[in-house]
């Protein structure tokens, strides 16, 4: 090869340069057969554009040339797609997205939502082949299925104790639909960072709110009154109940004594009339004299009345 330096002709051999050209080619195929999965990764490996392989994280072996290529796919990171807001502080209502967050609810009126879709690619082959772009399908997807779980319930309950329930629905029929069309993503969370009202009606949902939580403040100030009222009458009622019982069975058992004892003294009068007359007389006596203020003892053979004897005792505790 002549080339011409400074108007002399100089020969420059080419065998030097052909050797440095096929030394780059060699180690530059040599290092494009070597790549790097990083941990949080998978590698789908293409041999003339077909699926032969997926390679974990860690350093592996390509044939070069472009023969083999290899699709990155991070599969150990979760993923967040926001819908009805893009500020930075999460839940902050955007006046930007009111397609995104307008929902027509199931009684004909407007709420405003702002959720998110937490999602992981689980299945780096589904996620790359099946979907030509499976971040944007399940987007719709999730917009879609929003709006239906909206759209099945009254607003009131929206906007009050709805939000748990709503998220856990949302959640199932998304992951639900990304299996139908196996999208190789699988949800880890939905959710419902805000539901408000319109602004024209915003002072009508706080009167409205407001009623709400007096309504279950004023249920649990009664059922907690009742918690304590209750049981209070039902023990007061179980010891009345009780106490009747147990005067129940004493009346009766002193009944019962009442009859055995005249029963036996029937039979005992009935052997003996005269001594159990006189037992009779004596233990009457012995019962009423204490009762008696004064005691008048008469006797035909004495010409006036005894004096009046005083039955009780004196304060000396003499009779």
């Amino acid at each position: 090869m002549r080339i011409e330096v400074e108007g002399k002709i100089v020969d420059i051999p080419l065998k030097p340069i052909g050797f440095v050209l096929v030394a780059f080619v060699v180690v530059l195929s040599i290092v494009s057969m070597f790549y790097q999965i990083a941990p949080e990764q998978e590698g789908l490996v293409l041999r003339f554009g077909r699926h032969i392989k997926t390679a974990p994280p860690g350093l592996h072996f390509r044939l070069p040339f472009g023969i083999d290529q290899v699709i990155k796919v991070p599969t150990r990171i979760v993923d967040v797609e926001a819908f009805g807001y893009r500020d930075r502080v999460r839940g902050q209502q955007a006046t930007g997205f009111r397609e995104e967050n307008s929902m027509l609810t199931g009684d004909l009126n407007i709420v405003l939502a702002g959720w998110d879709v937490q999602f992981s690619r689980e299945q780096p082959r589904d996620f790359v082949f099946q979907v030509q772009d499976p971040i944007n399908t399940l987007r719709d997807i999730s917009q879609s299925v929003m709006r239906e779980v909206m759209g099945d319930r009254a607003s009131i309950i929206i906007l009050t104790v709805g939000r748990s329930e709503i998220q856990q629905r949302v959640r199932e029929l998304i992951q639900r639909q990304c299996d139908q069309f196996q999208m190789g993503i699988r949800i880890n969370e939905v959710n419902l960072l805000f539901v408000d009202p319109p602004a024209a009606v915003i002072d009508a949902f706080n009167d409205l709110n407001k009623a709400e939580q007096d309504a279950v403040r004023f249920f649990e100030e009664a059922s907690r009154e009742y918690q304590e009222r209750v049981p209070r009458a039902r023990g007061e009622a179980e010891r009345v109940v009780l106490e009747a019982e147990g005067f129940r069975l004493r009346r009766v058992n002193v009944a019962r004594g009442e009859a055995a004892r005249f029963t036996d003294m029937l039979q005992s009068y009935r052997e003996v009339p005269d001594v159990t007359r006189q037992r009779l007389y004596l233990e009457t006596l012995e019962r009423q004299l204490p009762k008696l203020r004064e005691v008048v003892i008469m006797d035909d053979d004495m010409p006036s009345l005894l004096p009046h004897l005083n039955m009780r005792p004196s304060e000396g505790g003499a009779r």
